[in-house]
């Protein structure tokens, strides 16, 4: 036997790849179910699943506004100008736009033909028209809906709702009349059929159209065709071709219409302005003018002097020009007062209206105008700490800030010259004291005359060119590809991906039960790992008994069992090469690791060599042996060690040749006392006398200190460990036994040992099928050796 005192343990945490790879190929028909399994599942998945259908659309964005040459119709303007394509997907992409789009659609109502294992979308093909009474009907709850005959309709409601804070069931069931409408505390609507109804379930949903424009704002993807090109590409996967197809188009419409009126702001802002100022001017004219006529009827004066009519010529240009600086006056006013605000912002004229011709003023109010609309834009679809959103409002205090120094420059300058304008218009006017008082009231109504008729026609000049200017813009954007249902790709289910996928998961799910398992098992699972956590040596590996039998090498001699146990006997025969006398102790840690079955066939096997055994059943708590050979247990080791029995007389013959056992006998109260005086020592001092071997069958060691009593009489201790059940902590008891030298010459046998691939197991060799079968010759042979028994 090997030293006790230098034994090492081996790294526990190391990983034997190949034993792991064994271990898994052992469950192989685990993998096949489970990926069957998974496969079937992923097929039936795939079949039954929703189809899913991508399609798209192309728009083509002008890198430069085209407005038919008419933009230089109002001087410095700059209604043009260099688009961003960014900002065209931004906008795309914003929430604004998608909930136009989808209240443009009005999809307030979905319904859907309730299936076996999927439910169809009616979309443009709903049997029924919903009526809302009102705008308090519960969104996203499932109404269902089933015809009773051709005037009434079965209402059926189990959902919950959730109003933000709180979740809570809807739960009734009522009965409807088709044209009446349907109240209750949830709903209030009227259904009316389209036409004949099929013996279907339907229901449907009122749509909250905010949360619906999220939903779609996130499942539309916009993006560039090319990062080279100004084509943008609008796609969405959806189950029903023609409800995507309506949306893409209308998205697209919606943005052109978007574009449009973004682009003809200015000119609407115009329009608006110079109405507002018309109608003010169309009574002061229609009054100057009633004034003159009955002033000239009255006075029956036609013609002013030459130098009253050079007054009121000098005077009229200056009022003119009065009148031009007074709406600059005041349009410099509301400019400093609205560009602070987004909204006022949007219905500021343009500068060129009243006459202001400076073009840095006018660059400034059109990108302060850009600079609104974009962060508009933004702000529905970024948070307010967004650094672009950040430094958007950076760049438009910058803006207001240089605007409003500009316009203070201005607006002091316009004071400068308005001043003037009067002084000039009183020096002239006192040249009127001079002419006759009837010409002098005849130059004053005809100057409010000529002023209020001038106005009037300059303004009405404007309005036509914003007019014109409004007709002839076109979006910058213009739709190359509409979307079809003819064009849709069916995308999914994908089948064969999916069946992968199946396959993988359902080997992974075997896969990862077992390596968890290996991961908190720390069982003993081979010879080899056994190996690796001691140096002690392991003198046999017995393989798995799958006879039910305690002989089982008796009744199979030609079994992989007996092979190996015919292995173990010539390990024990090299063990005790010139050894007259041999003692075996058998030992186990706990209960069920097949010590008591190894003593048997152990005792057995070295039996049939033609060497004479005494069995000795030394568990004298739970004793086995009498089982076995089928005797009564009212005599043996117990009742010789009391003095009651001799030997001879607790010696029984087995029905093997040359292999005698000593029962336990009746259970003592002090096994350990008794196992531990010199009488134990005597009988097996008297034992060896008779016999070959001895085979002590000794009870578990962690439980009961007998097997460490016995222990020191036997020539070889050979502890059983049993194949994933005994623990791998049982190894560091048994080394620390053997370095305290608490037992000596310690040996181990693996039991109950199952290959499965790694390595080879017994009955495996490949010698031919057959090889360890009980033939004709085997069975002879059990039956002289039963013969002879029978005979002594």
């Amino acid at each position: 036997m090997q030293s006790n005192n230098n034994l090492s343990i081996t790294n526990e945490d190391e990983i034997d790849l190949k034993a792991i790879f064994f271990r898994l190929l052992s469950k192989w028909h685990w993998f096949v179910l489970c990926g069957s399994l998974g496969v079937l599942l992923a097929f039936f998945f795939s079949r039954f699943s929703q189809p899913i259908y991508d399609i798209k659309s192309v728009m083509l964005v002008q890198e430069e506004s085209n407005s038919m040459g008419v933009e230089n119709l109002f001087e410095g303007m700059e209604l043009g100008g260099k688009t961003n394509i960014e900002n065209h997907i931004g906008i795309l992409n914003s929430y604004t736009i998608n909930l136009q789009t989808l209240e443009n659609l009005n999809w307030r109502t979905t319904w859907y033909k309730k299936g076996t294992f999927k439910d169809t979308d009616l979309y443009k093909n709903t049997p029924f028209i919903v009526t809302e009474n009102s705008q308090n009907n519960l969104a996203d709850i499932r109404i269902s809906i089933t015809t009773i005959d051709n005037n009434s309709y079965h209402v059926k409601v189990d959902d919950k709702f959730n109003d933000g804070t709180t979740t809570y069931p809807i739960e009734f069931e009522s009965i409807g009349q088709y044209g009446l409408p349907f109240k209750n505390e949830f709903f209030d609507f009227t259904l009316e059929k389209k036409g004949p109804i099929l013996p279907s379930e339907y229901y449907f949903v009122f749509n909250d159209t905010e949360l619906m424009t999220l939903d779609y704002v996130e499942k539309t993807n916009v993006s560039l065709v090319d990062k080279n090109a100004e084509l943008i590409q609008l796609q969405m996967q959806g189950n029903t071709p023609s409800r995507v197809v309506d949306y893409l188009n209308e998205l697209c419409n919606v943005y052109i219409q978007f574009g449009l009126k973004k682009k003809n702001q200015i000119s609407f802002n115009t329009v608006r302005f110079i109405d507002e100022q018309i109608e003010g001017i169309v009574d002061s004219l229609r009054v100057a003018g009633k004034n003159f006529t009955d002033f000239r009827s009255k006075k029956k004066s036609i013609d002013l002097s030459h130098e009253a009519q050079l007054i009121l010529e000098k005077v009229g240009e200056l009022e003119s020009e009065q009148a031009t600086l007074n709406f600059q006056l005041d349009y410099f006013k509301n400019l400093l007062n609205y560009m602070g605000d987004a909204d006022k912002m949007e219905k500021i004229a343009a500068p060129s209206v009243v006459g202001i011709i400076d073009p840095g003023l006018n660059a400034q109010v059109v990108k302060l105008g850009e600079l609104y609309s974009k962060r508009s834009t933004l702000s529905y679809i970024a948070k307010e700490k967004n650094p672009s959103l950040i430094m958007l409002n950076n760049e438009i205090q910058n803006v207001i800030n240089s605007l409003e120094e500009n316009l203070k420059n201005l607006l002091s300058s316009a004071e400068s010259q308005d001043r003037f304008l009067k002084n000039r218009k009183d020096q002239i006017t006192m040249r009127l004291a001079g002419l006759p008082e009837t010409e002098q009231e005849m130059v004053n109504i005809k100057r409010r005359f000529d002023l209020n008729n001038e106005l009037y026609t300059f303004l009405l000049k404007k309005r036509a060119e914003a007019a014109i200017t409004t007709a002839s813009n076109i979006s910058d954007a213009q739709v190359i590809d509409v979307a079809r249902v003819r064009t849709a790709k069916k995308v999914g289910p994908k089948t064969l991906l999916t069946i992968v996928v199946g396959l993988m998961l359902g080997l992974m799910l075997p896969l990862f039960f077992i390596l968890i398992k290996d991961v908190f098992n720390d069982s003993i699972k081979s010879k080899e790992d056994l190996e690796g956590l001691t140096t002690l040596p392991v003198i046999g590996e017995i393989a798995h008994n799958n006879y039910k039998n305690e002989l089982a090498i008796l009744e199979h001699p030609r079994s992989g069992l007996a092979e190996s146990y015919r292995g173990l006997r010539t390990n024990l025969q090299y063990l005790f090469k010139g050894d007259l006398q041999k003692v075996i102790a058998i030992h186990s840690m706990i209960p069920g690791e097949g010590k008591t079955f190894n003593s048997v066939n152990i005792a057995t096997i070295i039996a049939m060599d033609n060497k004479k055994v005494l069995l000795v059943g030394c568990d004298l708590r739970k004793p086995r042996l009498h089982d076995i050979f089928g005797i009564s247990n009212s005599k043996g080791l117990s009742t010789y060690l009391i003095g009651q029995h001799t030997l001879n007389e607790v010696v029984n013959q087995s029905q093997i040749n040359n292999l005698h056992f000593v029962n336990s006998g009746p259970i003592p109260p002090n096994p350990a006392e008794l196992l531990g005086n010199e009488d134990f020592q005597t009988f097996i001092n008297e034992a060896k006398k008779e016999y070959d071997y001895i085979v002590l069958d000794n009870a578990p060691v962690t439980l009961v200190t007998d097997g460490k009593l016995t222990g020191k009489y036997a020539d070889a201790n050979l502890f059983v460990l049993r194949q994933g059940y005994s623990r791998r902590d049982q190894i560091k008891f048994i080394n620390q036994l053997a370095q305290n030298d608490e037992i000596n010459h310690v040996g181990m046998i693996l039991n109950d040992a199952i290959h499965n691939g790694h390595g080879n197991s017994y009955g495996s060799y490949g010698y031919g099928n057959g090889y360890y079968d009980e033939d004709h010759e085997a069975k002879s042979w059990r039956n002289k050796l039963t013969s002879t028994f029978s005979k002594n």
